[in-house]
């Protein structure tokens, strides 16, 4: 989801005392990993024609507790990458930016696993920019944010990719958002899509290498966007985000920041599923689960199967990483998801 805004539980603890809470798996040694950019991984990825993924992941919960990340969870086929979010309202104002809650979690997984960390618009000034592209990651994710202040000096995420490619050059990968139903959470209606498009291009003429894009419930559109991309010139390789909610509530939230829907059938089959298990909330939260489970490899698999060249698949967790394994598991068992890197056959047609 790129940027968003979680309502706080409490208060977040100084930034000088966040300490990552993260468990390596046993393969992912220190000297293997080098600071590679995502946007050349991903192409790379992509060329091989098998299916990859990432997870995006905050680095701490509403309340301000450190997350805990085990990646034996995710074995035997670790993420390609970790994204890390950008919570405006909690980060724009920590100085000096490294000690940005989410940005010390990336400096901690960047020798074990490539990092993308997200830099939201919001109250961002040039200098600012400066600082964090100073940190020396090797990637960006550049986003506008749900929010905008009269303070900040970029309106829009362009700016920030310009600043990024002029000061970094090609010692860093900035990736950018993609939105298939359209800028939905910043209420432009009709969307239009040629504009939207403009927009996207631009800044992958500035030096953009990698879209990734917001979560859509629909294939057909996700496939339409893919194949507008195309034919509007963008080529650099597009990563397909997705949310596998573990719950109603869950599912309601992202509904409400980002504006993007389930189709009608679809939502009235949820509310059902909702409504006819009140009673009893474990079975309505396995029920829900398992909906949207079905819902993201259905997905994943008609994205595939519409053979436009798109391979990479990213996971926004919220923190929830039961569903997501859930779909992991169901794509190996339908030889989608291979568990070796050595095996090269991967999903051909």
């Amino acid at each position: 989801m790129h940027a968003i805004q979680v309502p706080a539980g409490g208060s977040s603890p100084g930034a000088a005392s966040y300490i990552p809470c993260v468990t390596f798996a046993p393969d992912q040694n220190e000297s293997v990993v080098t600071k590679q950019r995502i946007g050349t991984l991903v192409a790379e990825r992509t060329a091989q024609h098998r299916l990859f993924y990432g997870i995006e992941v905050m680095a701490s919960d509403p309340s301000g507790r450190p997350t805990c990340l085990d990646f034996n969870h995710f074995l035997p086929l670790l993420p390609t990458f970790v994204s890390f979010v950008w919570l405006s309202q909690r980060y724009w104002d920590v100085e000096p930016v490294g000690q940005v809650e989410s940005l010390q979690m990336a400096q901690h997984l960047a020798t074990r696993i490539p990092v993308l960390p997200h830099v939201s618009a919001y109250r961002m000034s040039r200098q600012r920019l400066d600082q964090f592209l100073a940190l020396n990651f090797s990637s960006l994710l550049a986003v506008r944010g749900d929010r905008v202040h009269e303070d900040q000096d970029f309106s829009i995420s362009y700016p920030m990719v310009e600043q990024s490619i002029r000061q970094r050059g090609e010692t860093i990968s900035v990736c950018v958002g993609g939105y298939p139903e359209g800028y939905t959470s910043l209420g432009d209606i009709p969307q239009n899509s040629a504009k939207n498009m403009e927009f996207l291009k631009a800044k992958i003429d500035a030096g953009a290498d990698c879209i990734i894009t917001q979560l859509c419930y629909r294939p057909e559109v996700i496939v339409q966007f893919v194949k507008d991309c195309r034919a509007a010139g963008i080529s650099v390789p597009i990563v397909v985000g997705l949310m596998s909610h573990e719950s109603f509530r869950s599912y309601s939230m992202i509904e409400q920041i980002t504006g993007v829907h389930l189709p009608d059938d679809l939502r009235e089959q949820l509310d059902q599923l909702h409504s006819a298990h009140m009673k009893d909330m474990k079975s309505d939260q396995d029920l829900i689960r398992r909906f949207f489970v079905s819902l993201t490899v259905r997905t994943i698999r008609n994205v595939l199967d519409a053979d436009v060249g798109v391979w990479g698949f990213h996971f926004f967790t919220l923190n929830r990483f039961k569903s997501v394994q859930a779909v992991l598991q169901e794509l190996r068992d339908l030889d989608l998801l291979k568990d070796s890197e050595k095996d090269k056959k991967g999903y051909e047609k």
